[in-house]
């Protein structure tokens, strides 16, 4: 993503796409992100009703990963993702 995120992310998102594919995404934003801004999670979720958003306020930043805090932060709230998308299912 290095090469192209600067260009990628300056792009309209697709929000049909978005929609359509909302049960298999989830965004997690920092409260002072630059890269996330919490106006992207206010547009994400007038445009895509239902989306799974998330405002992680530890304060852990972007570089999360570099840090063994950060990095068990976002392990156990990816893993609630997980254990929450498996249970839906299960209930079908």
């Amino acid at each position: 993503m290095a090469m192209t995120e600067f260009e990628k992310l300056s792009e309209v998102p697709d929000w049909s796409f978005m929609r359509e594919k909302k049960s298999q995404m989830a965004f997690l934003f920092g409260v002072d992100d630059h890269w996330g801004p919490l106006d992207l999670y206010e547009e994400i979720s007038n445009k895509v009703p239902g989306a799974v958003l998330a405002v992680e306020k530890e304060n852990f930043t972007h570089a999360f990963s570099c840090t063994e805090a950060g990095s068990l932060w976002v392990a156990k709230h990816v893993s609630g993702l997980i254990k929450n998308y498996f249970s839906k299912i299960d209930s079908e």
